[in-house]
């Protein structure tokens, strides 16, 4: 098994103020994530990532004790950054079912969609992310 080459953190896209950015789940059914940063090297050697998971209820959810909206969150992060500020942004069920480099530093929200299929066998669930050039993506085809 080949080691892991170290990430050179002299290159590392890291900035001093925060940037952040919203996001949204617009599906009727909760939705799990993770964002992950760009790889970098640990003090002690290990080559590793940042990653912040969340949770989201459907679309709509207040929390009855507080009010708060459970369907979105502000997140913030001084990277590292992939090329472009982008980070990887993974939706998962059990597993892994979407996942996308989406651009932060535009100032708008991403949001995550859902679809029933329409024989009724599950649904699809992907986001909107933003392209290097702050484009939003389109929804996945099969």
């Amino acid at each position: 098994m080949a080691a892991a080459q170290p990430v050179d953190n002299s290159t590392l896209d890291i900035v001093e103020e925060p940037i952040c950015f919203a996001l949204r789940n617009e599906a009727d059914y909760r939705v799990y994530g993770k964002f992950s940063t760009a790889k970098y090297t640990r003090p002690d050697g290990i080559t590793t990532r940042h990653r912040s998971n969340f949770r989201f209820e459907p679309a709509g959810s207040v929390d009855e004790k507080t009010g708060e909206k459970t369907d979105r969150s502000e997140y913030c992060t001084y990277g590292p950054f992939l090329p472009d500020r982008q980070l990887i942004l993974t939706l998962r069920t059990l597993v892994p079912v979407f996942e996308c480099k989406t651009r932060v530093d535009t100032g708008q929200e991403i949001v995550i969609k859902g679809a029933r299929k329409a024989d009724d066998s599950g649904v699809d669930t992907w986001a909107e992310c933003f392209n290097a050039d702050g484009s939003k993506t389109a929804k996945p085809t099969e």
